[in-house]
């Protein structure tokens, strides 16, 4: 299991989930959102909002909706609410995510690939002051379709100019381990305790982010 890990030259993180704990931060605004509206959900209702674009992230929200009001109206008042406060992402950083890009910053290079707009990916780097560990930075807008689509994870290596089996992936959603096994990329899963994800489609599933430097240890 550990012998890929040699090779790698980059490591590439998703965001939400992985590098911050924002999940249950975007479930509890929607659930909000939609109370708000006299509409009640569940965050077993959010959770296959997990990992997906906003393009999807929308229309799947909408299903909830009950036909309240059509599609348009429905996006432009959900993405009011949203930038109608700040999403504290300081409050959600993963605390051991600074030593571990700091470790992994000296020897690899480190590329961050997430579903979010760049919009929302530049606030949270920024808040918590972790942009410069990132030679890369992408963002599922960029492309038609993204994850569980590969695409995402395929044009990062190729920016990056490295090959498939020297990258790993940091991800935690169903849909973005998708992603990274049809990339052909090894994927290791950071442990999901909310939400009740599948992720045995990893090839490793770790418990905290210390352990994706211990295994680049182990291997090495």
């Amino acid at each position: 299991l550990l012998v890929f890990i040699i090779m790698i030259k980059t490591v590439i993180f998703d965001m939400d989930g992985v590098i911050f704990d924002s999940e249950t931060m975007y479930i509890n605004d929607l659930i909000r959102f939609f109370k708000q509206h006299d509409i009640e959900i569940q965050v077993n209702d959010c959770i296959p909002l997990i990992g997906i674009d906003s393009k999807l992230y929308y229309e799947q929200a909408y299903t909830m909706w009950n036909n309240k009001t059509d599609f348009i109206t429905f996006k432009n008042m959900l993405q009011e609410y949203f930038r109608s406060f700040d999403c504290d992402y300081k409050a959600v950083v993963r605390p051991q995510i600074y030593s571990v890009l700091e470790s992994l910053s000296e020897r690899y290079k480190i590329a961050l690939a997430s579903s979010s707009s760049l919009n929302t990916i530049n606030t949270a780097l920024a808040q918590a002051d972790l942009r410069k560990y990132f030679t890369l930075i992408v963002s599922g807008e960029q492309f038609k379709e993204s994850k569980p689509n590969p695409e995402i994870y395929l044009h990062t290596i190729k920016e990056l100019n490295v090959n498939k089996d020297e990258a790993i992936i940091i991800e935690d959603s169903p849909k973005g381990i998708l992603a990274a096994n049809r990339a052909g990329i090894k994927v290791l899963a950071l442990k999901d305790d909310k939400f009740g994800l599948d992720q045995s489609q990893a090839d490793i599933n770790i418990d905290e982010l210390n352990d994706i430097i211990k295994l680049i240890e182990k291997g090495a």
